[in-house]
Protein backbone atom coordinates (compact mmCIF):
# COMPACT_ATOMS: atom_id res chain seq x y z
CA UNK A 1 0.00 0.00 0.00
CA UNK A 2 1.50 3.32 -0.93
CA UNK A 3 1.89 6.17 1.52
CA UNK A 4 -1.43 7.95 0.05
CA UNK A 5 -3.49 5.57 0.56
CA UNK A 6 -1.88 4.84 4.05
CA UNK A 7 -2.97 8.27 5.15
CA UNK A 8 -6.40 7.88 3.76
CA UNK A 9 -7.00 5.23 6.08
CA UNK A 10 -5.26 7.17 9.36
CA UNK A 11 -7.66 9.77 8.25
CA UNK A 12 -11.02 6.91 8.43
CA UNK A 13 -9.59 5.30 11.42
CA UNK A 14 -9.35 9.10 13.13
CA UNK A 15 -12.70 9.82 11.98
CA UNK A 16 -13.90 6.81 13.68
CA UNK A 17 -12.66 7.41 16.92
CA UNK A 18 -14.47 11.22 16.83
CA UNK A 19 -12.50 13.34 15.66
CA UNK A 20 -14.13 16.18 13.37
CA UNK A 21 -12.11 16.20 10.39
CA UNK A 22 -12.29 18.20 6.96
CA UNK A 23 -11.53 15.68 3.79
CA UNK A 24 -9.70 17.59 1.55
CA UNK A 25 -7.15 14.86 1.12
CA UNK A 26 -8.90 12.43 -1.05
CA UNK A 27 -11.02 13.24 -4.60
CA UNK A 28 -14.43 12.54 -3.15
CA UNK A 29 -16.55 15.02 -4.58
CA UNK A 30 -18.92 15.50 -1.97
CA UNK A 31 -22.03 15.79 -3.61
CA UNK A 32 -24.80 13.46 -3.95
CA UNK A 33 -25.37 11.43 -7.01
CA UNK A 34 -28.06 12.74 -9.38
CA UNK A 35 -31.36 12.64 -8.96
CA UNK A 36 -31.78 10.91 -12.67
CA UNK A 37 -28.80 7.72 -11.85
CA UNK A 38 -31.18 7.08 -8.23
CA UNK A 39 -34.08 6.82 -10.07
CA UNK A 40 -33.06 4.92 -12.80
CA UNK A 41 -30.57 2.25 -10.37
CA UNK A 42 -34.07 2.02 -8.46
CA UNK A 43 -36.00 1.07 -11.22
CA UNK A 44 -33.92 -1.53 -12.76
CA UNK A 45 -33.78 -2.78 -9.34
CA UNK A 46 -36.96 -2.88 -9.14
CA UNK A 47 -37.23 -5.30 -12.50
CA UNK A 48 -34.43 -7.48 -11.55
CA UNK A 49 -31.78 -5.88 -13.06
CA UNK A 50 -28.87 -7.46 -10.71
CA UNK A 51 -28.31 -10.51 -13.49
CA UNK A 52 -25.05 -10.66 -15.26
CA UNK A 53 -24.38 -8.69 -17.94
CA UNK A 54 -21.69 -8.05 -20.70
CA UNK A 55 -18.23 -7.74 -20.56
CA UNK A 56 -18.55 -4.90 -22.75
CA UNK A 57 -21.37 -3.08 -21.30
CA UNK A 58 -24.84 -2.93 -22.07
CA UNK A 59 -25.15 -1.98 -25.50
CA UNK A 60 -27.33 0.51 -24.65
CA UNK A 61 -25.11 2.23 -22.51
CA UNK A 62 -22.20 1.50 -24.98
CA UNK A 63 -24.63 3.41 -27.66
CA UNK A 64 -25.27 6.46 -25.79
CA UNK A 65 -20.90 6.89 -24.88
CA UNK A 66 -20.31 6.14 -28.93
CA UNK A 67 -22.53 9.35 -29.43
CA UNK A 68 -21.33 11.24 -26.98
CA UNK A 69 -17.60 10.53 -28.24
CA UNK A 70 -18.65 10.60 -31.70
CA UNK A 71 -16.95 6.99 -32.48
CA UNK A 72 -18.22 3.39 -33.35
CA UNK A 73 -19.97 1.52 -30.45
CA UNK A 74 -17.13 -1.64 -31.11
CA UNK A 75 -15.01 0.99 -30.14
CA UNK A 76 -16.11 2.01 -26.67
CA UNK A 77 -15.94 -0.88 -23.30
CA UNK A 78 -17.59 -0.01 -19.92
CA UNK A 79 -16.02 -0.99 -16.99
CA UNK A 80 -15.77 -0.79 -13.39
CA UNK A 81 -14.20 2.50 -13.10
CA UNK A 82 -11.66 3.85 -14.67
CA UNK A 83 -8.99 2.76 -12.86
CA UNK A 84 -10.04 -0.58 -13.47
CA UNK A 85 -9.79 -0.01 -17.02
CA UNK A 86 -6.11 1.65 -17.01
CA UNK A 87 -5.01 -1.05 -15.65
CA UNK A 88 -6.47 -3.64 -17.96
CA UNK A 89 -4.50 -2.05 -20.34
CA UNK A 90 -1.22 -1.50 -18.68
CA UNK A 91 -1.72 -5.69 -17.61
CA UNK A 92 -1.13 -6.88 -21.35
CA UNK A 93 2.44 -4.87 -22.12
CA UNK A 94 4.44 -7.44 -19.70
CA UNK A 95 6.93 -7.49 -17.56
CA UNK A 96 10.07 -4.47 -17.26
CA UNK A 97 8.54 -2.59 -20.19
CA UNK A 98 8.40 1.18 -20.12
CA UNK A 99 5.32 3.04 -19.09
CA UNK A 100 5.74 7.31 -19.50
CA UNK A 101 3.79 10.15 -17.80
CA UNK A 102 4.29 13.45 -16.86
CA UNK A 103 4.49 14.04 -13.50
CA UNK A 104 2.68 15.46 -10.86
CA UNK A 105 0.66 12.47 -11.19
CA UNK A 106 -2.16 10.38 -9.77
CA UNK A 107 0.13 8.02 -7.23
CA UNK A 108 -2.10 5.03 -8.94
CA UNK A 109 -0.22 5.30 -12.28
CA UNK A 110 3.67 4.29 -10.26
CA UNK A 111 1.77 1.90 -7.93
CA UNK A 112 -0.15 -0.02 -10.89
CA UNK A 113 2.92 -0.32 -13.08
CA UNK A 114 4.88 -1.24 -9.74
CA UNK A 115 2.40 -3.87 -9.03
CA UNK A 116 2.60 -5.43 -12.70
CA UNK A 117 6.38 -5.39 -12.92
CA UNK A 118 6.70 -2.51 -15.38
CA UNK A 119 8.62 0.23 -15.63
CA UNK A 120 7.07 3.55 -14.67
CA UNK A 121 9.08 6.53 -15.99
CA UNK A 122 7.69 9.80 -14.55
CA UNK A 123 8.51 13.14 -16.38
CA UNK A 124 9.47 16.38 -14.07
CA UNK A 125 7.23 19.38 -14.90
CA UNK A 126 6.89 22.66 -12.73
CA UNK A 127 5.02 25.48 -11.84
CA UNK A 128 6.53 27.76 -12.98
CA UNK A 129 5.32 26.27 -16.91
CA UNK A 130 2.43 25.31 -15.62
CA UNK A 131 2.62 22.30 -15.48
CA UNK A 132 2.85 21.67 -18.70
CA UNK A 133 5.30 18.42 -19.98
CA UNK A 134 8.16 18.70 -23.02
CA UNK A 135 9.95 16.38 -24.99
CA UNK A 136 9.13 13.20 -23.44
CA UNK A 137 11.73 10.00 -23.11
CA UNK A 138 9.38 7.75 -25.74
CA UNK A 139 12.29 5.94 -27.11
CA UNK A 140 11.74 2.26 -25.89
CA UNK A 141 8.48 2.81 -24.54
CA UNK A 142 5.42 0.61 -24.50
CA UNK A 143 2.89 2.98 -23.32
CA UNK A 144 2.49 7.07 -23.14
CA UNK A 145 -0.24 8.08 -20.34
CA UNK A 146 -1.47 11.16 -20.24
CA UNK A 147 -4.46 12.59 -17.76
CA UNK A 148 -5.56 15.65 -18.99
CA UNK A 149 -7.26 17.32 -16.76
CA UNK A 150 -4.42 16.35 -14.65
CA UNK A 151 -4.65 14.94 -11.56
CA UNK A 152 -3.43 16.80 -9.19
CA UNK A 153 -3.27 20.39 -10.43
CA UNK A 154 -5.88 20.46 -12.45
CA UNK A 155 -3.95 21.55 -15.73
CA UNK A 156 -5.16 21.13 -18.94
CA UNK A 157 -2.37 20.60 -21.39
CA UNK A 158 -2.29 22.66 -24.80
CA UNK A 159 -4.09 20.89 -27.77
CA UNK A 160 -1.10 21.82 -29.94
CA UNK A 161 1.28 19.82 -27.55
CA UNK A 162 -0.95 17.25 -26.93
CA UNK A 163 -1.42 16.65 -30.83
CA UNK A 164 2.30 17.02 -31.44
CA UNK A 165 2.87 14.54 -28.58
CA UNK A 166 0.38 11.92 -30.11
CA UNK A 167 2.21 12.41 -33.63
CA UNK A 168 5.36 11.57 -31.93
CA UNK A 169 4.66 8.73 -30.48
CA UNK A 170 2.94 7.32 -33.01
CA UNK A 171 6.17 7.93 -34.86
CA UNK A 172 7.70 6.01 -32.18
CA UNK A 173 4.88 2.84 -32.46
CA UNK A 174 4.41 3.97 -28.82
CA UNK A 175 -0.02 4.05 -28.15
CA UNK A 176 -0.95 7.23 -26.40
CA UNK A 177 -3.57 6.63 -23.65
CA UNK A 178 -5.49 9.77 -22.00
CA UNK A 179 -7.51 9.60 -18.92
CA UNK A 180 -9.96 12.23 -19.12
CA UNK A 181 -11.61 11.57 -15.45
CA UNK A 182 -12.09 15.29 -15.49
CA UNK A 183 -12.71 16.02 -18.93
CA UNK A 184 -16.44 17.48 -18.27
CA UNK A 185 -14.92 19.50 -15.74
CA UNK A 186 -12.85 21.76 -17.49
CA UNK A 187 -13.32 25.42 -17.54
CA UNK A 188 -13.12 25.44 -21.29
CA UNK A 189 -13.80 22.29 -23.58
CA UNK A 190 -11.17 19.81 -24.47
CA UNK A 191 -11.78 17.91 -28.30
CA UNK A 192 -11.28 14.35 -29.06
CA UNK A 193 -8.01 13.15 -29.37
CA UNK A 194 -6.78 10.52 -31.41
CA UNK A 195 -5.57 8.20 -28.67
CA UNK A 196 -6.94 5.13 -26.79
CA UNK A 197 -9.04 7.42 -24.37
CA UNK A 198 -10.46 6.62 -20.75
CA UNK A 199 -13.31 8.50 -18.86
CA UNK A 200 -15.21 7.69 -15.84
CA UNK A 201 -18.82 9.20 -14.11
CA UNK A 202 -17.04 9.29 -10.96
CA UNK A 203 -16.12 13.07 -10.52
CA UNK A 204 -18.60 14.53 -13.31
CA UNK A 205 -21.44 12.55 -12.13
CA UNK A 206 -20.46 12.41 -8.93
CA UNK A 207 -20.93 8.69 -8.69
CA UNK A 208 -17.35 7.32 -7.02
CA UNK A 209 -18.51 4.63 -5.68
CA UNK A 210 -20.84 3.62 -8.57
CA UNK A 211 -17.76 2.41 -10.20
CA UNK A 212 -18.36 2.94 -13.67
CA UNK A 213 -16.21 4.33 -16.13
CA UNK A 214 -15.41 3.35 -20.56
CA UNK A 215 -12.83 3.24 -23.00
CA UNK A 216 -12.90 4.33 -26.30
CA UNK A 217 -10.36 2.03 -27.78
CA UNK A 218 -9.40 0.47 -30.94
CA UNK A 219 -11.62 -2.75 -31.65
CA UNK A 220 -8.24 -5.00 -31.34
CA UNK A 221 -7.55 -2.87 -27.82
CA UNK A 222 -10.75 -2.78 -26.94
CA UNK A 223 -11.41 -6.70 -27.12
CA UNK A 224 -8.62 -6.85 -24.59
CA UNK A 225 -9.94 -5.02 -21.95
CA UNK A 226 -13.45 -6.88 -22.55
CA UNK A 227 -11.05 -10.21 -21.50
CA UNK A 228 -9.53 -8.70 -18.67
CA UNK A 229 -13.51 -7.52 -17.50
CA UNK A 230 -14.52 -10.99 -18.09
CA UNK A 231 -12.22 -12.76 -16.24
CA UNK A 232 -11.89 -9.78 -13.02
CA UNK A 233 -15.13 -8.72 -12.41
CA UNK A 234 -17.66 -10.40 -15.25
CA UNK A 235 -19.42 -7.18 -15.69
CA UNK A 236 -20.27 -3.71 -14.16
CA UNK A 237 -23.89 -4.39 -12.50
CA UNK A 238 -26.49 -3.79 -14.64
CA UNK A 239 -28.65 -0.81 -12.60
CA UNK A 240 -25.62 1.03 -12.08
CA UNK A 241 -25.01 0.92 -16.35
CA UNK A 242 -28.31 2.17 -16.40
CA UNK A 243 -27.62 5.13 -13.85
CA UNK A 244 -25.18 5.76 -16.43
CA UNK A 245 -27.86 6.00 -18.92
CA UNK A 246 -29.75 8.05 -17.19
CA UNK A 247 -26.31 10.49 -16.37
CA UNK A 248 -25.91 10.19 -20.26
CA UNK A 249 -29.59 11.88 -21.29
CA UNK A 250 -29.47 14.49 -18.74
CA UNK A 251 -25.46 15.38 -19.10
CA UNK A 252 -26.12 18.86 -20.28
CA UNK A 253 -27.81 19.88 -16.99
CA UNK A 254 -25.91 17.75 -14.22
CA UNK A 255 -22.37 19.12 -15.38
CA UNK A 256 -23.73 22.71 -15.92
CA UNK A 257 -24.86 22.41 -11.99
CA UNK A 258 -21.74 20.65 -10.69
CA UNK A 259 -19.41 23.41 -12.95
CA UNK A 260 -21.19 26.15 -10.92
CA UNK A 261 -20.51 24.86 -8.00
CA UNK A 262 -16.66 24.29 -8.94
CA UNK A 263 -16.17 27.44 -9.92
CA UNK A 264 -17.65 28.85 -6.62
CA UNK A 265 -15.79 26.62 -5.04
CA UNK A 266 -12.57 27.19 -6.66
CA UNK A 267 -12.78 30.93 -6.14
CA UNK A 268 -13.37 30.50 -2.74
CA UNK A 269 -10.37 28.30 -2.13
CA UNK A 270 -8.10 30.75 -4.40
CA UNK A 271 -8.77 33.74 -2.08
CA UNK A 272 -8.04 31.85 0.97
CA UNK A 273 -4.69 30.05 -0.76
CA UNK A 274 -3.72 33.98 -1.44
CA UNK A 275 -4.40 35.34 2.12
CA UNK A 276 -2.68 32.34 3.63
CA UNK A 277 0.14 32.99 1.23
CA UNK A 278 0.14 29.55 -0.46
CA UNK A 279 1.85 29.55 -4.28
CA UNK A 280 -0.21 27.63 -7.29
CA UNK A 281 -0.63 27.71 -10.60
CA UNK A 282 -4.33 29.12 -10.88
CA UNK A 283 -6.59 25.22 -11.77
CA UNK A 284 -7.95 24.91 -15.48
CA UNK A 285 -10.79 22.63 -14.25
CA UNK A 286 -11.89 21.09 -11.33
CA UNK A 287 -11.43 19.68 -8.47
CA UNK A 288 -7.95 20.16 -7.36
CA UNK A 289 -5.18 22.79 -6.01
CA UNK A 290 -1.94 21.87 -5.83
CA UNK A 291 -0.08 24.13 -3.96
CA UNK A 292 3.20 25.84 -2.04
CA UNK A 293 4.02 28.00 0.71
CA UNK A 294 7.93 29.22 0.81
CA UNK A 295 7.91 28.18 4.63
CA UNK A 296 7.13 24.30 3.62
CA UNK A 297 10.12 21.91 4.01
CA UNK A 298 8.28 18.97 3.84
CA UNK A 299 4.70 17.77 2.79
CA UNK A 300 4.59 14.94 4.84
CA UNK A 301 5.18 16.76 7.85
CA UNK A 302 3.04 19.75 7.32
CA UNK A 303 0.25 16.81 6.29
CA UNK A 304 0.47 15.85 9.67
CA UNK A 305 0.44 19.35 11.58
CA UNK A 306 -2.57 20.28 9.74
CA UNK A 307 -4.28 17.09 10.82
CA UNK A 308 -3.85 17.97 14.03
CA UNK A 309 -5.94 20.91 13.52
CA UNK A 310 -8.19 19.08 11.84
CA UNK A 311 -7.69 19.17 8.24
CA UNK A 312 -6.44 16.56 5.61
CA UNK A 313 -4.16 17.33 2.83
CA UNK A 314 -2.76 15.53 0.92
CA UNK A 315 1.21 15.15 0.53
CA UNK A 316 2.92 16.24 -3.05
CA UNK A 317 5.16 13.70 -2.89
CA UNK A 318 2.70 11.24 -3.20
CA UNK A 319 2.34 12.96 -6.90
CA UNK A 320 5.84 12.65 -8.14
CA UNK A 321 9.15 14.31 -6.72
CA UNK A 322 7.14 17.44 -4.90
CA UNK A 323 7.86 17.12 -1.73
CA UNK A 324 6.89 21.02 -0.64
CA UNK A 325 3.54 20.91 -2.41
CA UNK A 326 0.22 20.02 -1.04
CA UNK A 327 -2.88 18.52 -3.38
CA UNK A 328 -6.26 20.52 -1.49
CA UNK A 329 -9.24 18.98 -2.93
CA UNK A 330 -12.30 21.50 -3.25
CA UNK A 331 -15.14 19.53 -2.12
CA UNK A 332 -16.29 21.45 0.44
CA UNK A 333 -18.48 24.58 0.89
CA UNK A 334 -16.98 28.10 0.54
CA UNK A 335 -17.11 28.97 4.17
CA UNK A 336 -15.51 25.85 4.74
CA UNK A 337 -12.88 25.32 2.12
CA UNK A 338 -11.93 28.95 3.32
CA UNK A 339 -11.75 28.11 7.20
CA UNK A 340 -9.51 24.75 6.36
CA UNK A 341 -7.36 26.40 4.18
CA UNK A 342 -6.48 29.09 7.05
CA UNK A 343 -6.11 26.58 9.31
CA UNK A 344 -3.34 25.30 6.69
CA UNK A 345 -1.83 28.57 7.04
CA UNK A 346 -1.19 28.18 10.41
CA UNK A 347 1.00 25.06 10.21
CA UNK A 348 3.91 26.24 7.71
Amino acid sequence: MGAFYEFVEKVTSLERSGRKITKLHIGDTNMPAPKCAKEAAEKSMQEDGSGYGSGAGLMELREKIARREKCGVENVVVGPGSKHILYALLSVLGKGKKVVFPSPHWPAYHLACEQLGLQAVPVQTSMEENWQFGELPLEGAKMLLICNPLNPTSTVYGKELVESTIESASRKNVPVVIDEAYKGLAHEPIGNYDAIRVRSFSKEFSMEGWRLGYAIAPKEIAQKIISFNQVTSTCVPIFVQKAGIACLENEKEILEGANKIWRARLKAAAEALNDAGFSYAMPQAGIYAFATHEKMEDAWEFANRALEKGVAVSAGSEFGEYGKFVRICLNQEESVLRDAILKMGECV
